[in-house]
């Protein structure tokens, strides 16, 4: 490729999860880099939990290439730690209550394919009186969560004057230009060809009284994540192929079905919120270059697992514009489509 000789400036459209992600793993490149951010009050990656959960869904199904993202993760947000000071990233244990004797039963089956074993902590929590583990829970590892409005707030003060506000999506006349847009990149002309199916997803903000967590909950396509203060947050509904983030009264009363499934201790819902996510297809992020635009770049489409996905896919795009070999096959874009 051309340009990845040429240490040219790179312009990266949007400041969300996928813009700042990508925008570290430039600079550690020691790349020149200006973002350029819409501004918008309500994004995915503003809401978003930014939850890292080894293994998810009712099939309790290991979260794809966790071996290889989790390690690529956590080294990316401690460094950031370390140059910054600043801890963005906490890990945190996960307890999944199983919701059923038949999720009971597909973990004992689970536990004889390879990596499921391994993503049990040592030590299994014990539920407590304030959940409901009539079925059984497991303890999980490699589990935490990234304050994304806190790290997209640490992103802006690295990149100081870097870090530009506007609507334009112009192709730089110099150098490359990165569309990492979130969902808002649908409307892209340039990359009308992609995919996109966005799923708009809720989450309320919880005061639960009495309720000591220092873990993530998870049961019943619910999740309760501790914030501090005696606050959690609570979600998420899957609405797909809606383009509205506005809360509803649906949407809240399906997150409290759920949370009412596992959860013994009266609450009080004091936020609301909604976002949607820019899924692509199988929450698996897509990356690389314009078919026929040789320096138009697109990062996009990290759905629910962008906090896990991005750092390593970032790191091998980066790797990629600076010369440094292929982009992964999994997610390079013009392989995928």
């Amino acid at each position: 490729m051309a340009v990845a000789s040429e240490n040219l400036p790179i312009t990266i459209i949007g400041g969300g999860l996928a813009g700042c992600v990508m925008a570290w793993a430039l600079r550690a490149r020691n790349r020149e880099v200006v973002l350029l951010d819409r501004g918008e009050e309500v994004t995915a990656s503003k809401v978003a939990a930014g939850i890292v959960n080894p293994v998810t869904g009712p099939k309790l199904t290991k979260t794809w290439r966790l071996e290889q993202l989790w390690p690529a993760a956590l080294n990316f947000y401690d460094s950031i730690r370390k140059k910054t000071g600043r801890e963005v990233f906490r890990q945190m244990p996960l307890i999944r209550l199983f919701n059923s004797p038949r999720e009971a039963r597909q973990w004992e089956k689970r536990l004889g394919s390879p990596g499921y074993v391994e993503c049990l902590a040592s030590v299994a929590l014990d539920p407590g009186n304030d959940l409901k583990a009539q079925y059984g829970a497991i303890t999980l590892e490699n589990s935490g969560y990234l304050g994304i409005p806190e790290f997209i707030a640490l992103t802006r003060e690295m990149l100081g004057a870097g870090w530009r506000s506007g609507q334009s999506r112009e192709v730089q006349e110099e150098g490359i230009t990165l569309f990492c847009e979130g969902v808002s990149g649908a409307a892209n002309p340039l990359f009308e060809w992609v995919p996109f199916k966005p799923a708009k997803g809720e989450i309320l903000t919880l005061s639960i009284p009495g309720l000591d967590q220092q873990r993530i909950v998870n049961c019943g396509g619910a999740w309760l994540l501790p914030v501090g203060g005696g606050q959690f947050r609570c979600g998420a509904t899957y609405d797909w192929g809606c383009s509205e983030p506005k809360p509803t009264a649906e949407g809240r009363r399906v997150i409290e079905e759920r949370l009412g499934r596992f959860l013994q201790l009266p609450y009080e819902v004091i936020d609301h919120q909604a976002g949607i996510r820019p899924v692509v297809r199988e929450s698996r992020l897509l990356c690389g270059m314009h078919p026929s635009q040789s320096r138009v770049g697109f990062f996009n489409g990290l759905g629910s697992k962008g906090v896990l996905n991005a750092p390593f896919f970032a790191g091998n795009f980066a790797d990629y514009l600076c010369g440094g070999g292929p982009i992964d096959p999994e997610v390079d874009l013009c392989g995928n489509i």
